[in-house]
């Protein structure tokens, strides 16, 4: 991506698991290992916690908006972490504390080390702000008391400060309010508030440490935030290197990352971590391996399963624990894994997408062991493998499962963390483990072509389809509370997970992204709208190969929705030629026939600047869904207008004289006929013009005048030559003519739509549908359609 890598540049990376100095310049006592994790299953040689204290005390007050599960007696939390770190211990590991490291107690000669002073100082005075009571008149304050709330008098006071103390600060970042005294001393404190890391006991999310060392994260929720600073401090206190650091709007969680040897490293995207960042580490070669398998959570993204961790683990070189639930096409919660290799210019590629979880582990050679849904809740799946066979468990039932299957031999170890798992995490959310001891000879480090290729062809009679999960839509932002957002979005993923799999049980290739908040594209579900594709058989004279057109729209928010991960990886491939209409959004009647890299690196397509306060590349700086529209602009999106592809016909409803000049240059352009008509309050021409293969569907109360509709029934009856099925206005509302004709296996030509628009159909339409197609299948979409989700045909973006 466009930003350097911090503090490590990877060019200057002589090896490819890199070591640092020796830790805390003691003697060559670890001079021999890498900081590095190149398997789950290696043997863990260092790692970092975070005993619960008073931070921790302070988020027990109020555990839910501490993103705590539940509240919970402090001393217990503290006796089982302390039992936590003796298990560690006693099987070999060495382990620090975030305590210890910024204390200096690890070693009597860090702790009276000036420039490790002189961090601690710095870092603790950036922590504490003094402020002035809202009540205090500033003009009342006099020279001397200025001075005691300014940045010398802090100074001072830090600096007199003990080392404890200064961790302090650091853990619970106070604010101190002040008011001039009327007796007593010069300055009255009148409220003491804190910003406490009441999460950082959970040291596996504010960095990973992969194949090539540690590389910080970037946390999703505001108050976990600071924690990736004080994980920094930490590593460059112990002489940690740090390779990479993911920069907004980048999201990424420990939790959501395992290494499965030098080949392949899994990563999670969904509730936490997102897309933006794992792309990031591929342009960076921050994950050191040849392939990444990024697990999409995009049907589920509930808070019970927030990480990759806690729905699976490896406890084994070849065993994966995983959640049953989430396991196989029919699971309405399943995960989706998109494959990743390197080419022989290093550069990842996407080679495989939208494999079902459980069926890539089982071809990458895993044997699985199914973990119920109360095993997870009971934090079953978050054990951690500590290498040497020997795996750590919290969840006793989870553990009697381990033991009684036949694909593992792993010694289990059990540690009572029932008080500390209600802070909504277990042993390995609580660990980060930086170093692991690598086994060359283990038979999972390299790759395994005989297993992974076990996989299906590709059916290339089959439809390819382009969606994007409504992992952030939402009908209306203005006036709704986040819970009621949250809860639409639960709903509507449910919806959406049920078209998928019809959609998938029939043949079609899907190709799912997903849209985040930083994109501000609400309605990025609704893809079909801003472009389409064309064959070269179609295209025949004007191109000699695929096409694809972007057409200009009048939103500015929805021209977000064009953005370069799907350019990349689900266009460019196919797709070398972009017939670019967006010129005409700022008032220009051209379209640039261009290639895909130029669209790509052009001022049209949205990119993520790493400065997350600026405004995105894109064809409006607009920084929310609301935006100006150039009234001397060209607009048109690709519902208004209807194909006949076999005969090079365009159906379209026009607006004003305008978008009549763009029809009629697109269609020189195109190399299409069209036929323009006016449709009552400018609907467009997909909401009451359907054409498919064999047939059509038409609502002639759609249109202002009559002549009009006789023109359009003669002409789809005659010219295109289809039998031409007429609704009524009440099912036009119904979205009858927002199915979709897509072929299946044996390119066998389905017809699809929702419930609502299925059942609006008489028995009569359907028969005659059926005599078209050889079937008419319906998914159950009510919350979506409930929510501003209006037909099938928008949802699905076909790639021709």
């Amino acid at each position: 991506m466009k930003s350097s890598i911090s503090n490590t540049s990877i060019s200057s990376i002589s090896s490819p698991y890199p070591k640092a100095s020796p830790l805390f310049n003691l003697s060559n006592k670890y001079n021999n290992l890498s900081f590095n994790q190149v398997h789950e299953n290696d043997e863990a040689r260092i790692v970092i916690l975070n005993e619960p204290s008073l931070p921790q005390w302070m988020g027990s007050i109020h555990p839910n908006g501490s993103l705590y599960e539940e509240p919970l007696d402090l001393s217990k939390a503290q006796e089982e972490h302390r039992k936590f770190r003796e298990l560690l211990e006693k099987e070999g590991c060495t382990v620090y504390t975030v305590r210890e490291i910024l204390e200096g107690s690890y070693d009597k000669a860090k702790s009276e080390d000036i420039q490790h002073r002189v961090k601690l100082e710095d870092f603790a005075f950036n922590s504490i702000h003094y402020e002035l009571d809202t009540n205090q008149d500033a003009e009342e304050i006099s020279e001397e008391d200025k001075y005691l709330i300014s940045d010398q008098y802090k100074k001072k006071c830090i600096e007199s400060m003990s080392n404890q103390q200064l961790v302090e600060v650091i853990l619970t970042r106070p604010t101190i309010k002040l008011r001039k005294s009327e007796r007593d001393t010069e300055l009255l404190s009148t409220e003491y508030s804190f910003k406490p890391l009441v999460n950082l006991i959970f040291q596996r999310d504010q960095q990973i440490t992969t194949a090539k060392g540690i590389v910080l994260a970037s946390l999703s929720s505001p108050i976990r935030a600071p924690e990736v600073q004080v994980m920094k401090l930490c590593f460059q206190i112990l002489g940690l290197p740090i390779i990479g650091e993911i920069p907004e709007p980048g999201k990424l969680e420990g939790g959501d990352f395992y290494p499965v040897g030098r080949d392949l490293s899994l990563i999670g995207v969904g509730l936490r971590s997102n897309f933006y960042s794992v792309e990031y580490m591929m342009n960076n070669d921050l994950f050191g391996t040849d392939r990444v398998a990024v697990v999409k959570d995009y049907f589920d993204q509930n808070q019970q399963r927030m990480h990759l961790d806690t729905v699976c683990n490896i406890i084994d070189e070849r065993v994966m624990l995983i959640l049953e639930t989430i396991c196989g096409q029919d699971s309405p919660i399943r995960r989706l894994v998109d494959e990743y290799t390197k080419d022989a210019h290093g550069v990842y590629q996407l080679t495989r997408n939208d494999i079902e979880y459980s069926q890539y582990l089982k071809e990458e050679g895993f044997e699985l062991i199914y973990a119920t849904e109360q095993n997870q809740k009971d934090y079953g799946c978050n054990g951690l493998n500590i290498g040497n066979g020997k795996f750590i468990v919290v969840d006793k039932a989870t553990a009697k499962t381990i033991a009684r299957s036949t694909k593992t031999s792993s010694q289990l170890l059990f540690v009572d963390f029932r008080t500390v798992t209600k802070m909504y995490g277990s042993v390995h959310c609580c660990s980060q483990v930086v170093s692991r001891q690598d086994r060359d000879n283990s038979p999972m480090k390299n790759s395994n072509p005989r297993l992974r290729s076990n996989v299906a062809n590709v059916n290339s009679e089959c439809d390819n389809v382009l969606m994007v999960a409504p992992t952030d839509f939402v009908k209306d932002r203005v006036g709704m509370n986040a819970s009621k957002i949250r809860e639409q979005r639960q709903l509507v993923l449910q919806d959406y997970s049920k078209l998928h799999k019809l959609l998938s049980d029939t043949g079609v290739q899907i190709h799912l992204f997903s849209h985040e908040p930083w994109h501000k594209t609400d309605k990025a579900v609704f893809v079909a709208d801003w472009f389409s594709t064309h064959s070269k058989k179609e295209m025949e004279d004007k191109s000699k190969e695929d096409v694809l057109v972007i057409y200009p729209l009048s939103n500015p928010s929805r021209r977000r929705e064009r953005r370069e991960d799907i350019m990349r990886f689900c266009f460019q491939e196919k797709y070398n030629t972009v017939y670019d209409f967006t010129p005409c959004e700022k008032g220009e009647l051209k379209c640039n026939i261009i290639s895909m890299q130029d669209f790509i690196n052009g001022p049209s397509c949205l990119k993520a600047e790493t400065d997350s306060s600026s405004s995105f590349n894109c064809s409006t700086s607009a920084s929310s869904n609301a935006g100006t529209i150039n009234p001397e602009g060209y607009f048109i999106d690709f519902s208004e207008i209807v194909l006949d592809r076999q005969h090079k016909l365009a159906y379209c409803s026009i607006k004003n004289d305008r978008q009549s000049k763009l029809i009629d240059y697109w269609a020189e352009i195109m190399g299409y006929k069209v036929i323009k008509f006016n449709s009552v309050n400018n609907i467009p021409a997909n909401s009451f013009l359907f054409i498919g293969n064999s047939f059509s569907i038409f609502c002639p109360e759609a249109l202002q005048n009559p002549d009009d509709q006789k023109h359009i029934i003669k002409s789809l009856e005659t010219t295109s030559d289809k039998t031409v099925v007429l609704i009524t206005k009440d099912q036009m509302s119904l979205s009858c003519a927002k199915i979709i004709e897509i072929k299946g296996n044996q390119s066998k030509p389905i017809l699809l739509m929702s419930d609502k628009t299925y059942n609006s159909f008489t028995q009569d339409q359907l028969s005659k549908f059926r005599q078209s197609v050889h079937d008419v299948l319906h998914a159950d979409i009510s919350n979506l359609e409930g929510m501003g989700g209006d037909g099938m045909i928008g949802m699905l973006g076909k790639l021709n």
